[in-house]
């Protein structure tokens, strides 16, 4: 197995937890994303690299708020991992493997002569 390359130089940190804005029960909990400086630039390279990226694209189901029902859209995911904390909450942090080879690595794709390619 390859080294892994992370995309960011520190990772995400996401947390869930009860929400202190609810005033009416619909809303239960609240999620938060803390993005370090240093990895802003480089979680925004990411998601673009993602967006421009067709084989990572999937479709999901979202509500839009303006037309009242749900909507199909096409997007990718994010994914990170996370334990369950304290009276309910669950934290974790994102940090995905960069889309980019390390320098100095020649992806096959990359290669211009198959007999370049040593097995």
């Amino acid at each position: 197995m390859a080294d892994f390359n992370p995309a960011l130089p520190i990772p995400v940190k996401w947390s869930v937890n009860k929400n202190r804005f609810d005033d009416d029960g619909r809303n239960p909990r609240s999620l938060s994303i803390f993005i370090p400086v240093e990895s802003a630039f480089a979680f925004a390279e990411y998601l673009i690299t993602s967006a421009d990226d067709s084989a990572r694209r999937r479709t999901a189901k979202l509500w839009d708020y303006n037309e009242k029902c749900e909507v199909e859209v096409e997007g990718f995911y994010v994914n990170g991992k996370g334990r369950d904390g304290k009276e309910g909450s669950s934290f974790g942090s994102i940090n995905p493997a960069s889309p980019i080879p390390p320098k100095g690595h020649q992806s096959l794709s990359q290669s211009t002569d198959a007999e370049e390619i040593s097995f």
